[in-house]
């Protein structure tokens, strides 16, 4: 924008500043000191970009300085960045967490352009350029790293072109701090990349037998690892391989022999095909069906001989045990067990575990389990030791005291196994801090939505999948009368019983299941995107009076972009129905009367004039029948006249007679109608609440409500225009007794015109009929167009030419015919005598249409109108000699 652009935009933003909240474009040309047309270009582009708002006013435009403060209240909630940018990238409005980023103010930075704030120093230049790259409609994200006090943050920017505000375009940037999940994600897949290295280096075992134990698959890790082929295990029971000491410990105990599959231990010796004896670690889970009966058991089997004979081979697989044990992203704590099972004695643990407690390994190996849990905890690890037990593997969150005191919260995945014949605990801790606070945080955005949701002025409740009400907030229990104890977890169409007293679908499960049908029940749906918007006439569900509602349904998303549940809000807009209905019906109205207005313009007579006009006002006002009473005059005993009426059952409009035309003046009760004629002023009734003989009159007819207004003229009243209302005893508003006023006036107009046009015809008539007795040329110039009209025929016997030829444009008045001398004397007598308005009388010579020299005398007379103003001159042009 070149700097003249600038100085004029503003100049137009500062006339805002000069006390007026709102100005027209004349309004801002005077006090800009700008011309209209530039002022009106200029604002078109103030209003795109988004600085300023135009509001229609009936046919005029007003124009507000934009603003554009969008729920802060709600939105300065949020711990992510959000700034809004107009579309010539101005800023609009932006939330606490950014104005905290550049220590500035809304104040300070409103409407400056991003150049100004040199966003691109504080975010680096890729996102000022994918902000510029944006176009309407598109959804564009950017990743900027920030180096502020020594600290690196990263931020995910997401920028998206959208309309809203009055529907003016804006670029709405939001930014979410990413450090802490990236850190995790980049965690999270390396273990995942060192567990798979792990998982694809052992060669495991995947063992299925039935519920008797009969072997039914075996996979083909079985070959390497006990010699067998896979196929020479399937049909026979797993306990023909079992060494027979470590068979009755998973067997029901008793003399019995069958085994209780379901609690086979964790570790064993299995025979090979060569008959050696191996351990095998095992994991076993039971598959069930959908009654709950075991089908069959899946256990994974791995080898772990090696390990357990570690006094053989410790030499050789020492090196490749520790780097394995070292090398763990997890702290591992080997734990020896007691005879009884009761007592642990720490056995080895990696650098991590003394990383992760404080301890050097030495001073680790001195401790008890005792040492490292939190008194606290103690009956919580009783209970987890407990379990453990009886299961012989167990997963759990528990805190542990470190050296200096202070508490770390770990995830624990603890195996008991046997080595060398000993009891042993291999427990797995991983450090969950960093887990713990993304909870804490997630738990704490959930609360905030909880407490937007409870305290937002509208109606909200939520859905999951299943339709159940998950979130039911305080707005909702004032509208409904049921409290959100009492339908939280409540599905089967609970909300709709809560609001509509039926079982029915709502907005929301439009969302779910996207049922067209389902919009059926609405009025004027609206879907942008996954979004639908919606507005219908009920009852309100307490109050049974009717209501207009506007509901907009959006689903809820997870993480991974999945649909988790649905949200609806519910918004009471009859107040703005029922005034649009009466601001279509008052439009309605006046635009009869404009109408009116116009078609009496166009009308032959009277008669007709007053027809079309109450025909229309009857039409926008749904009245039932609306007539027109001429008064009688004052020698006759009746009251009315003659009778027009428009009939809304008909649609006829014409003469009547009605009974209202018998209403007599020397009635001893009086009339309504010989009221509005002698009171002069409007007069409206409930018929029921009329004279008696108005009421006899009326009452037959069907008459329930009556609306009278007398029509005046300059000099007396004509006669009187009404309402008869015959569907209900209807009250009348001010729109309506004015609209019956405006056409009382009109029709009085009418009247006044059409009597004064008779009258100037009939007086033009004898004034043509006088003119053309009078020997010379009688004529009018009319000083607005500077024409000239002749009131006789002898123009053509003393100039030779005809009033067509002067008027044709191949003469335009008797000036070009003045003889050449004479033609500035004649011009500087007429503009004396206009501008003192006295009259003026002149000889000068002319030239006929035969090149003859005639000397004409003219007398002539200034003619003003009301204000005074001289509008034209009348005279008359005689011949009184030839040259």
């Amino acid at each position: 924008m070149d700097s003249g652009s600038s100085k004029i935009n503003q100049d137009i933003l500062e006339t805002f500043t000069k006390g007026k909240k709102s100005l027209s474009i004349s309004d801002i040309s005077r006090l800009s000191g700008h011309h209209r047309h530039t002022v009106a270009r200029y604002l078109d582009n103030l209003v795109s970009s988004g600085k300023l708002e135009m509001r229609q006013h009936g046919q005029k435009k007003k124009y507000y300085l934009s603003d554009i403060q969008p729920e802060s209240s709600i939105l300065n909630f949020s711990p992510h960045m959000l700034i809004i940018l107009n579309m010539d990238l101005s800023i609009r409005w932006a939330n606490d967490s950014f104005l905290r980023m550049i220590h500035s103010t809304i104040e300070a930075i409103s409407n400056l352009s991003i150049e100004a704030l040199h966003l691109d120093d504080l975010f680096g230049p890729d996102l000022v350029a994918a902000i510029r790259m944006v176009r309407p409609g598109e959804t564009r994200s950017e990743e900027a790293r920030i180096i502020r006090e020594e600290k690196e943050t990263l931020y995910l920017f997401t920028i998206s072109a959208v309309s809203f505000f009055q529907e003016r375009p804006a670029l709405v940037i939001t930014g979410e701090d990413i450090t802490e999940k990236k850190a995790l994600q980049e965690a999270i897949r390396t273990s995942e990349s060192n567990l798979r290295l792990i998982t694809e280096s052992v060669h495991d075992m995947i063992i299925r037998w039935e519920p008797d134990g009969m072997i039914s698959y075996v996979s083909p890790a079985c070959e390497l690892l006990t010699g067998y082929v896979s196929q020479e295990l399937m049909g026979k029971t797993i306990s023909e391989f079992i060494h027979p000491e470590d068979l009755p410990r998973f067997q029901n105990g008793g003399e019995t022999e069958t085994v209780n599959w379901s609690r086979l231990p964790s570790s064993f010796r299995f025979r090979t095909l060569k008959g050696k004896w191996i351990w095998f670690e095992t994991t076993t889970t039971p598959r069930l069906s959908e009654t709950g009966e075991i089908l069959d058991y899946i256990s994974v089997w791995r080898d772990i001989t090696a390990w357990l004979e570690a006094e053989t081979k410790l030499a050789l697989s020492e090196e490749k045990y520790r780097r394995l044990f070292e090398g763990a992203k997890d702290a591992i704590i080997l734990m020896e067990l007691t005879e009884n099972l009761k007592h642990a004695r720490f056995r080895e643990v990696n650098n991590l575990t003394c990383q992760l407690t404080g301890y050097t390994y030495q001073e680790f190996l001195t401790l008890s389990l005792s040492d490292i849990i939190p008194e606290s905890m103690e009956e919580y690890f009783n209970e987890v030791t407990e379990k453990f037990m009886q299961n012989e593997q167990g997963f759990f969150e528990i805190d542990l005291v470190r050296k200096d005191g202070s508490l770390v919260p770990v995830e624990v995945n603890a195996h008991l196994f046997y080595l060398q014949g000993k009891p042993v605990v291999l427990a797995i801790t991983r450090d969950i801090t960093e887990r713990r606070k993304t909870e804490a945080a997630i738990k704490e955005a959930h609360q905030r939505l909880e407490d937007i949701l409870e305290f937002l002025p509208d109606p909200v409740f939520v859905l999951d999948t299943e339709g159940t009400v998950t979130a039911w907030n305080r707005a909702m229990e004032e509208l409904t009368g049921t409290k959100k104890e009492d339908i939280i977890g409540c599905g089967d169409y609970a909300c709709a019983v809560a609001f509509y007293h039926q079982k029915r679908p709502v907005l929301a499960d439009y969302i779910l299941h996207r049922d067209e049908t389902v919009l059926f029940r609405y009025n004027n749906p609206d879907i942008d995107g996954d979004r639908v918007t919606v507005d219908v006439q009920t009852l309100h569900p307490v109050t049974k009076q009717r209501i207009w509602l506007w509901i907009k349904a959006a689903p809820i998303y997870n993480l991974n972009g999945d649909i988790i549940g649905v949200i609806e809000t519910l918004r009471d807009i009859s107040e703005r129905k029922i005034m649009e209905l009466e601001i279509r019906k008052q439009n309605a109205i006046f635009e009869a009367v404009s109408r009116a207005a116009s078609d009496i313009l166009q009308s032959a007579n009277f008669e007709d004039a007053a027809l079309r006009t109450i025909g229309l006002i009857g039409e926008a006002t749904s009245v039932s029948r609306v007539c027109l009473l001429e008064k009688a005059p004052s020698s006759s005993i009746q009251l009315i006249r003659s009778e027009l009426e428009w009939n809304a059952k008909t649609g006829i409009v014409g003469r009547t007679r009605s009974p209202l035309s018998m209403r007599l003046k020397n009635d001893d009760e009086g009339s309504i109608i010989e009221d509005v004629f002698v009171q002069e002023k409007t007069i409206y009734s409930l018929v029921k609440d009329l004279k008696g003989s108005d009421r006899r009159i009326l009452e037959p007819e069907g008459v329930k409500s009556i609306l009278l207004v007398p029509i005046k003229t300059k000099t007396d009243i004509w006669g009187a225009v009404g309402f008869l209302e015959t569907n209900s005893e209807r009250i009348w508003s001010r729109k309506e007794i004015s609209a019956l006023e405006i056409g009382s006036s009109l029709i009085g107009s009418a009247l006044m015109r059409f009597e004064a046009g008779e009258n100037l015809e009939k007086s033009e008539k004898q004034f043509r009929t006088l003119a053309q007795n009078i020997p010379g040329i009688v004529f009018r110039v009319s000083l607005a167009g500077s024409d000239m009209e002749f009131y006789n025929d002898h123009l053509e016997s003393v100039t030779g030419y005809t009033a067509k030829e002067l008027a044709s444009g191949q003469i335009s008045s008797l000036i070009p015919l003045i003889f050449p001398d004479d033609k500035q004397r004649v011009i500087q007598a007429k503009k004396e005598s206009i501008k003192t308005g006295e009259p003026y009388e002149i000889e000068y010579r002319i030239i006929d249409k035969f090149g003859h020299i005639r000397v004409m005398s003219e007398r002539g007379r200034p003619v003003a109108d009301e204000t005074g103003l001289v509008v034209s001159i009348d005279g008359i042009i005689q011949e009184v000699g030839s040259g």
